[in-house]
């Protein structure tokens, strides 16, 4: 799983915007890129599509205070509040950005849609009420990610050595090369604390390599090697997920001696 840049960039320079540390049209610029367009359906009190400045906008003056990302895979729907219905969309989608307010705020789940264009150059977010969750939403804080991410890095290399699959592999080597790029071309909020930076770059470096080590046999010759080898990968994909989620998530963490939700 290559975890898409869009709602991580939708849940950072979000928040980034929330706490007015930019500006509305700085957040939307960042958060498109260099995609053509971004549109949004859902958007409390709208009633037709918006623009995402205009999401982002409203948005706000419901009251919430900061945005939060879930990436949830099958079996495994873990920062996801429900109901139901927006926790088998998001599990397709593999994304959903979440709102963070207090218990009289409502909340809501911005997922990522289908195109709204034939060309499919439109990026369109379905805004969805969903049920209201405390901190820290079943995902580990900042801390444990940095610890669990630690941790299932040793007991993986305990089993094998993740980048011996790219070795002597020409067709796995310029991915890595191209991996690394786009990560090196990957921004962040210059608010968002270095930790937190940091944890998104390694996560999403990790993603990638375990991705392509699940693509290629390596050096399993047969089929229980290479079982045993999704197997012992299997938990540092779990803990690179939850450390992007920590991690672009960050300013919605609550800090020493706040509540959940006190900005």
């Amino acid at each position: 799983m290559l975890v898409s840049r869009r709602p991580g960039a939708l849940t950072s320079w979000g928040n980034a915007y929330l706490s007015g540390d930019i500006s509305l049209d700085e957040a939307v610029d960042e958060i498109v890129g260099a995609d053509p367009l971004h549109r949004v359906v859902g958007v409390p009190g709208e009633s037709d599509v918006v623009s995402l400045a205009l999401a982002l906008g409203r948005l706000r003056a419901t009251g919430i205070a900061a945005f939060r990302l879930a990436l949830p895979e099958p079996g495994d729907p873990t920062g996801l509040p429900g109901p139901a219905a927006v926790t088998t969309a998001a599990l397709v989608s593999g994304a959903a950005v979440l709102t963070v307010g207090p218990p009289d705020v409502a909340s809501y789940a911005l997922l990522p849609g289908s195109a709204l264009s034939a060309t499919g150059d439109v990026v369109r977010w379905d805004v969805v009420a969903v049920a209201h969750s405390s901190a820290p939403y079943g995902l580990p804080t900042l801390s444990e990610a940095d610890r669990r991410l630690s941790e299932a890095m040793r007991l993986t290399t305990s089993e094998l050595d993740i980048l011996d699959v790219a070795r002597g592999r020409d067709q796995v080597g310029p991915r890595l090369v191209a991996l690394d790029t786009s990560l090196n071309r990957s921004d962040l909020p210059a608010s968002l604390p270095a930790r937190a930076r940091r944890m998104v770059a390694t996560a999403s470096r990790l993603l990638g390599v375990v991705t392509l080590a699940t693509e290629t046999d390596g050096a399993a010759v047969t089929a229980a090697e290479a079982l045993r080898r999704l197997d012992a990968l299997r938990p540092l994909r779990t803990a690179a997920r939850y450390a992007l989620c920590a991690g672009y998530s960050a300013a919605a963490e609550p800090g020493p001696g706040q509540t959940p939700h006190a900005r």
